[in-house]
């Protein structure tokens, strides 16, 4: 198949002007004054050429004997020249056959390379498709602790809100024994202003007032002290959900990162197969094109008339 650019008419023009500077057009000499061209393409338009060349005409009239001789023996030099041109063409084109087999053991080279490309980028594939399944699975996995964390801070949320509607409980004790300890104190007082009437009973009514005093304000100490423990304990355990979610943030950003890499290590892996596929193909389709001009270069060859 001619490549693009060269055409019967470039190739006929060199060859006549090679024949005007008394030189014999060959496919090398063609291609090195036009600078480019296939050898087989080269080979073909200079095979036109050469059909079109016709022998100059001889005249029939009758000669005399030793004229004739003299043509006979001018026609038998000019028949070994044209042998001598039919072995030299023949040998160019063994040597253009030649060329055109170097050519095919490069391309089947070629075919070899990328068919090894093809499979590198096949492995390369499958190890990507392997690398983004895991990461699916461990983004997987990580939701599911991510669910697992939220629902252990709802249920903090509400051991949390538990412990304040305990406090809150403790808080109206507290005030219940306050307004107690000011009854019990009114009392005292109402019992002073009668003491010349129930000494005894205010001499009762004192220790039990103080009683209840002692006893009110070691249990608003206690109360004060587990209200201030869960209020440390709830402020530590919020700080620490507040880190952990932060952390597993950070790991959950990192690993979509990951599977975003992979499927664009995944896509460019697809796309370099199908380039090395139409590389491929468009290299076997060459070497069919110069197998079946091979196998034709046998009919391509000139034949020159005897006479």
């Amino acid at each position: 198949m001619a490549r693009t650019g060269i055409t019967y008419e470039q190739v006929a023009t060199v060859a006549d002007a090679l024949v005007g500077q008394g030189e014999k057009p060959s496919i090398q000499r063609i291609r090195e004054q036009l600078g480019t061209g296939s050898p087989n393409t080269i080979h073909r338009h200079l095979k036109a050429w050469r059909s079109t060349q016709a022998p100059a005409e001889r005249r029939a009239a009758r000669l005399p004997d030793e004229l004739t001789a003299a043509l006979a023996e001018e026609l038998e030099r000019q028949a070994a020249a044209a042998r001598a041109d039919a072995e030299a063409e023949a040998l160019e084109a063994q040597h253009t056959a030649d060329e055109l087999a170097a050519t095919g053991e490069q391309l089947e080279e070629q075919l070899e390379e990328l068919s090894g490309q093809v499979e590198t980028l096949e492995s390369e594939r499958d190890r990507v498709t392997g690398e983004r399944d895991e990461a699916r699975s461990a983004l997987a996995e990580f939701r599911e602790r991510v669910r697992e964390l939220e629902t252990q801070r709802d249920d903090a949320r509400q051991q949390l809100a538990e412990a304040r509607n305990r406090c809150q409980t403790l808080e109206e004790q507290r005030n219940e024994e306050r307004q107690a300890r000011i009854e019990a104190q009114r009392e005292a007082k109402q019992t002073d202003q009668a003491r010349i009437e129930a000494e005894r009973a205010l001499a009762v009514a004192e220790t039990r007032t103080e009683a209840a005093q002692d006893q009110a304000e070691e249990r608003s100490k206690a109360l004060d002290a587990e209200r201030q423990a869960r209020r440390e304990d709830a402020q530590a355990h919020k700080q620490a959900l507040a880190e952990q979610r932060d952390e597993y943030r950070e790991r959950l950003a990192a690993l979509e990162q990951q599977a975003q890499e992979a499927r664009q290590t995944a896509q460019e892996a697809a796309q370099g197969r199908t380039k090395a596929e139409i590389r491929t193909e468009a290299l076997a389709a060459r070497l069919d094109a110069l197998e079946s001009q091979k196998g034709q270069r046998g009919d391509d060859q000139p034949s020159l008339p005897l006479e």
